[in-house]
């Protein structure tokens, strides 16, 4: 029974660390948004600036248009492609609507930033890492990544170049409605979202891959395991130019702080070991996220 109460309390607290990161990513975006694209009628690509195209065209309220689009979007996915997004995807399709109309109203005009590259660096800064949050947390905003799905399905082309074609079609769609420069502009805005949400996502799950061959090799995994939690792997290695056997230690590490400690330990136990530290962009497993 204790350990039923445990098990529960953990899932509400996953639960609501999720809801968090979800909800301060959609803010982050919708800011983005109401701060710097829409005011420059920016379309980055994706629903918000079709919905942004369509705010100028047919002066409707931009949250409310993505709300809808992303509806529709939705059931064609399961009706097409068969799949469910979850509850936490359409949680953070239905905030950040609320958000972005929600800011609108309370944000005043005067907050607005006209400069174009300024609307495109910052706007492209604060949407990428709002999404990036939302995506960290396995959810989604819906979005053009649907309709580049439906089409990868029926025309067998990779998710990424259709993703990349419907959000050129958008900023042409842009260029046509608003002149060349806001097009030009909105197809930049695409190229740094895009940089900005994968640099954000690499920070987020990256970790530290390290490989040392030593001599002491039972020591430094006592002390890693001891003084950093973590494990351990130990594999026999030989030199080829000597032929004398060694210990070679792979070890995975989520903080650079752990990896300075390691390095500590390596230089403390055998100065003359061989190390390596190398990126991983996501790890799998106990101590790190669930499979």
């Amino acid at each position: 029974m204790q350990s039923l109460k445990k098990l529960i309390k953990k899932g509400v607290k996953i639960n609501l660390v999720d809801v968090s990161v979800i909800t301060l990513g959609s803010l982050l975006t919708a800011s983005g948004i109401n701060l710097f694209l829409a005011p420059n009628k920016i379309a980055a690509g994706g629903v918000s600036g079709i919905a942004i195209i369509l705010h100028y065209l047919v002066k409707v309220p931009i949250g409310a248009t993505m709300l809808v689009i992303n509806v529709i979007l939705f059931i064609m996915a399961f009706l097409i492609l068969g799949r469910s997004f979850g509850l936490k995807s359409i949680y953070a399709t239905v905030i950040l609507s609320v958000f972005v109309d929600g800011l609108a109203q309370i944000i005043p005009n005067s907050w607005a930033v006209q400069d174009l590259l300024l609307a495109v660096l910052f706007g492209d800064f604060l949407t990428g890492i709002g999404i990036a949050m939302v995506l960290s947390r396995d959810a989604s905003t819906g979005g053009t990544d649907i309709i580049a799905m439906i089409l990868t399905k029926f025309t067998g082309i990779d998710v990424g170049k259709t993703l990349l074609f419907v959000d050129f079609l958008v900023t042409l769609f842009a260029a046509i409605s608003f002149g060349k420069i806001i097009g030009m502009y909105s197809l930049l805005a695409v190229i740094v979202n895009t940089t900005t949400i994968d640099y954000v996502l690499e920070g987020i799950s990256t970790s530290f891959k390290v490989i040392v061959i030593t001599m002491k090799g039972k020591k430094i995994a006592e002390r890693t395991i001891k003084e950093l939690n973590r494990g351990v792997t130990i594999l026999e290695a030989t030199g080829a130019y000597t032929g004398e056997k060694r210990d070679m230690l792979w070890i995975i590490l989520k903080r650079p702080r752990e990896m300075i400690k390691l390095r500590n330990i390596i230089k403390e136990e055998d100065p003359t070991a061989f190390m390596t530290v190398s990126h991983v962009r996501e790890v799998l497993g106990k101590g790190f996220r669930r499979i």
